[in-house]
Order: structure tokens, then sequence, then C-alpha cells
């Protein structure tokens, strides 16, 4: 790591010694990767998933029989879609350098795509233009066949891949399970954010992929392991932050793994040496400031119930009965049927979300920055 390296990195991974934790999550990876077992990983957003992937990664790449592919399949509308972004991943881990890239590309020329670089960061762009669905469906078998017969093991991790239930091809998901079923050489994880539409996908025994993976959920890194791990990376760039800061840091971000790192990342980069608990809390401010002008256009997208209901989670943070009356008679929201409709547009529009807490489920404000923006309203 660059001396001048933030050690909270938030828009990528970096390294192993940045990561913190995620150990059990990690071995449970790469117990079913050695025992041939497909992987299920769901959390809410920006709780890490796709960190813990690349983390995976970094110890699989080590093994020099093990190859490692990542998709995001977020942006992806259909088949098409989908079918470019597997060419386009395999043919970046495969380059044409070496040989399998070079047998890649033939197998890929015969597909007939049309291959283009991005002017500005010059990966290669894959795009088909076929008349009848067949020719996706015959491609990308064609592409999952070359990586079965690569002599290296495959690691295929799929993000965001509850996106495939929103396709207009009706048989996608059965397409897709049939192709992958007989595969023994590639080991998938399948990633998603929306734990209704993952679990639907994996656990409804009336869709293909019913009982394929083993499930592997992500929550929050605890605090015995994550605020020694904020001190010690502080201190090797000879920063020192006391235990209340440290506590406030876990109290106000949630030990939500993104708002986490953001929130160190600004301490960080504000370049105080002594960091109290003032530090932090003016961090919070400087924050919440920046956002102001983003937080205020969601107003804008919202009716006015639906923006009263959004500031009433905010306040009470965790709310386990927002139908009920009296949460609807504090907040003056109106009736349960208001309530209603509002919960599930802010629903749908991810702006709240449900997590189970033991036997009881709770609605919470997705972003947390946000969330403590409108605690102050």
């Amino acid at each position: 790591m660059d001396e001048n390296t933030n050690p909270f990195p938030v828009v990528a991974y970096y390294e192993s010694s940045l990561f913190c934790d995620r150990e059990d999550e990690t071995n449970a990876l790469i117990r079913n990767i050695n025992n041939g077992i497909n992987t299920t990983l769901i959390s809410i957003r920006r709780m890490g998933k796709t960190g813990i992937i690349y983390h995976l990664f970094d110890q699989l790449n080590e093994k020099k029989n093990t190859k490692c592919l990542y998709v995001d399949l977020y942006a992806s509308q259909n088949l098409k879609d989908f079918t470019e972004q597997i060419a386009q991943t395999i043919l970046k881990t495969f380059p044409e350098k070496i040989n399998a890239g070079k047998r890649f590309l033939k197998l890929l020329k015969s597909f007939s795509p049309v291959i283009s670089f991005d002017p500005l960061n010059g990966q290669p762009e894959i795009h088909f233009e076929y008349s009848q669905p067949k020719q996706y469906e015959h491609s990308l078998a064609g592409l999952f066949d070359f990586l079965e017969n690569q002599e290296q093991n495959i690691v295929f991790a799929m993000d965001e891949f509850q996106q495939i239930s929103n396709y207009p091809e009706s048989n996608t998901e059965a397409l897709l399970r049939s192709m992958f079923q007989p595969l023994k050489n590639i080991h998938f994880i399948f990633s998603g954010s929306s734990k209704h539409i993952m679990n639907e996908l994996f656990n409804n025994s009336k869709r293909p992929f019913f009982a394929s993976t083993q499930m592997l959920g992500l929550s929050n890194i605890p605090k015995e392991k994550y605020l020694p791990f904020i001190q010690q990376k502080m201190e090797e760039k000879k920063r020192f932050i006391n235990a209340e800061a440290l506590e406030f840091i876990a109290e106000w971000s949630r030990l939500h793994t993104y708002y986490t790192q953001a929130l160190c990342n600004r301490i960080y980069a504000e370049k105080a040496k002594n960091i109290d608990v003032n530090a932090v809390k003016q961090a919070c401010n400087n924050i919440l400031k920046d956002q102001e002008a983003a937080f205020f256009q969601y107003r804008n997208l919202l009716t006015s119930i639906q923006w009263q209901f959004l500031k009433a989670i905010a306040k009470e943070e965790k709310v386990f009965q927002p139908n009920s009356a009296n949460f609807i008679q504090k907040h003056k929201l109106g009736s349960q049927a208001n309530a209603q409709r509002a919960i599930k547009s802010l629903t749908d529009k991810e702006m709240i979300y449900q997590m189970q807490n033991d036997d009881k489920s709770y609605y919470s404000v997705y972003d947390c920055f946000f969330s403590r923006w409108l605690e102050r309203l």
C-alpha cells in the first residue's frame, strides 16, 4: 500500500490488508468451492458483497489452478445484455496474448460479434445482433462450454443476479439452470441485494434454481472486530483515535460497511493527528453538508405522505410496526391505508428496507447518511 493511500477505501477493493474481518464468510465460500457447491450470497446494498468476492479472489488467485471471473448484472435488461457481459468478462480474463485467449477469440468470432474498445479505458466491448433468441442461447452455451473445458478451476461470481428475474424472456431462469447444472469445472457465486427476489429465485420450490445452492447472508461486521481494525489502520498512518470517538463511529454509521468506511475515510482525509469525538462529529457534519443538495432532491421525487413517512422511520431508526396506530398517530401520518401505500412505494424505490431481527422484522431508511440528515429535520 502506498504511504499516501487512504486506508479506508470506499469505491473499490484494494488489498487484503485494508479488508476487515469476514473470515467466517470467506471460509464458507472457500469450503463451498472446494466441495463443488454453488453459493447464493445475499445482503442489502453497500454491506460489502463485492468486497468479499474480490477478497476471496485475492486468496484464490494465489493458486495457479484457479481462474476467477466477476460480472455485475445490475444494468442488464435482457438475455442479450447477459450474453454480451459474459463474453466481455471472459475476454478480459483470457486476453489474446495467452493461448486460452487465442482459443476464446477464435470461438468468439464464430458467433459473429461486433467487437469494439472503450475509448476511455480500452476495455473490449462485445455486441451480438441476432434476430432469433435461440442464437443468444447458442452463444451463451458456447461461452460456458469454453470455461468448462479450461484446465484451471473456474470461480464465476455474478453480482446482482436478481436482475434475471426482470428479463423479458420468460424462460431465462430455466435456460440458465439447464446450462449451469451439468458444469463440473465452474463454481458459481450468485450475489444479490434484493433479499425477497433472491429468496424467491433460490428457495421457491416452483422455480428452476430451487435448492441448487447454499445460502450465505452478509450482515454487519461485529463491533469487536471493526473498531480495533479502524484503530489499527489509523495508528499505522500515525493517527491516534480514542475509544469514545470509535464508539461514536460505530453508533452513527450503524456499522453498515459502506457508511462506516466512508466516515472513516472522511475522518482520515481531514488530517487530524489526534482524533476525538468532536473531530468525528465534525466529519459527520461535513458529510451531511456535502450531500444536502442531493437529499433535498429526494423530496421532489416523493409525495408528501411518503416524505413524512420516511422522516418518521429515520427518527425512530427501526420501526417494527409501521402500520400501528401508535406510530401513525405519533408522526401524524394519516390513515393505515396511507401508511401501507407509503411502505410499498418507499420499499420499491429502495428508500427503505426490511430487515429481520431475531423473530421480528423492522424497517429502516436505506441510506444511513440520508437517515441521519432526516433525523435533524
